[in-house]
């Protein structure tokens, strides 16, 4: 059978990616003790990963090493 397409899903145009993104920031906030909620997470649209972090961060008066930094990146992915 040839392959006849393909099919992107950009930006939740198929699947609503955005609760997901955010449940798993609020997941990793709360394991830094920060409090994240759906007003914050506004801010986030359009930022990216690390950014987004470092926001998150500031919000809660937090600096991590450049490893946890890393591998907080890891988590929300995960």
């Amino acid at each position: 059978m040839a392959l006849k397409g393909f099919i992107f899903d950009l930006d939740g145009v198929i699947v609503d990616t955005a609760k997901f993104h955010f449940l798993a920031w609020q997941s990793l906030a709360r394991a830094l003790g920060i409090d994240f909620t759906h007003q914050a997470n506004e801010q986030l649209k359009g930022v990216s990963r690390v950014d987004s972090l470092h926001k998150i961060l500031g919000w809660g008066g937090i600096s991590l090493s450049k490893a946890d930094f890393e591998s907080s990146l890891l988590k929300k992915n995960e």
